[in-house]
C-alpha cells in the first residue's frame, strides 16, 4: 500500500455534533467550527421530533458557520436516533438540501435510493453511504459505486473484529482511486482505519467534539486528529 503526497498535504477533519434540540445542535456544530475542524456534520436525527421546520431552523442557526455544513439523518438501525420510515426521511433530507453543502443519504433507504439521490443533486452535493454489517471485499466495494455512478463522494462503513480488518478499509480505498471517497472501518478495532483514512485517500475523517460525544462507534476526537494533521503539515 503506498501514501500519496497530495493524500498527506489534505489530512482533512470534519466534526460530527449532535444534540436533542435545535439550539443543542447548533451550539455543538459551532464549537466544532471553534475546534479547527474543516467540515461540521449536523447529525439532525438527534433533534427531538425532527420536521422539517426543525430542519429549516438548524440551518437558520448555524447560517454564521464558515465551512462546509453536511446534513445526515442516521436510522436507529445504524448508530442513529431517526425511527421513521423512509419516505419521511428522504424529504428530510430534500429540506436540508436546500441549505447544506452536502446531504449524506444512506443506501439503506431501499428502493426509493434511486429517485432520492437525482432530486437530491439537482439541489447540492451527495454523499451515498453504505454501513455495511460485515467486511467487504475490495470488488464488492468497487460494484457498489460503479452501480451508483454519479453522486459527488461515497462513503463505505465496515466492522472491523480484528485490528488487521483495518488493512481491508485502506485497500479498498486505495482500488477507488480517482473516486472521491471516505472508506474506514469503525468499532473499536476500527481505530486505526478512521486515523488514517485520509492519506490512503479519503476525503475527510470523522470526529467527536469530546470523549462522550462519539456519534458512532470507534470515532475519535477532533483535538486528537489535530495533533496527527499538524504533524503531518
Amino acid at each position: 500500500m503506498k501514501i500519496s503526497n497530495s493524500s498527506v498535504r489534505r489530512y482533512t477533519i470534519c466534526a460530527s455534533a449532535t444534540g436533542r434540540s435545535e439550539e443543542e445542535i447548533s451550539r455543538a456544530a459551532f464549537f466544532g467550527e471553534e475546534l479547527g475542524a474543516d467540515l461540521v456534520e449536523l447529525r439532525l436525527d438527534a433533534v427531538e421530533g425532527i420536521d422539517r421546520e426543525k430542519v429549516r431552523a438548524v440551518f437558520r442557526m448555524t447560517e454564521g458557520i464558515k465551512v462546509p455544513r453536511i446534513a445526515t439523518i442516521m436510522p436507529s438501525s445504524i448508530f442513529g436516533a431517526f425511527c421513521g420510515d423512509p419516505a419521511q426521511r428522504g424529504e428530510l433530507l430534500l429540506e436540508a438540501a436546500d441549505h447544506a453543502d452536502f446531504v449524506d443519504v444512506g443506501v439503506e433507504i431501499g428502493p426509493s435510493t434511486g429517485g432520492l439521490l437525482r432530486r437530491l443533486s439537482l439541489k447540492t452535493k451527495v454523499i451515498l453511504s453504505w454501513h455495511a454489517k460485515e467486511l467487504l471485499p475490495i470488488e464488492e466495494v468497487k460494484r457498489f459505486v460503479k452501480s451508483w455512478s454519479g453522486c459527488d463522494v461515497y462513503k463505505i462503513a465496515m466492522p472491523a473484529r480484528r485490528a488487521e480488518d483495518n488493512i481491508r478499509a485502506m485497500e479498498a480505498s486505495l482500488a477507488l482511486e480517482g473516486v472521491r471517497r471516505i472508506v474506514f472501518c469503525y468499532g473499536d478495532e476500527g481505530r486505526a482505519s478512521r486515523l488514517l483514512s485520509p492519506l490512503f485517500g479519503s476525503e475527510w475523517v470523522y470526529g467527536a467534539l469530546r470523549r462522550d460525544l462519539e456519534t458512532a462507534p470507534g470515532q475519535v476526537e477532533v483535538e486528537a486528529l489535530k495533533k496527527i494533521k499538524e504533524a503531518l503539515s
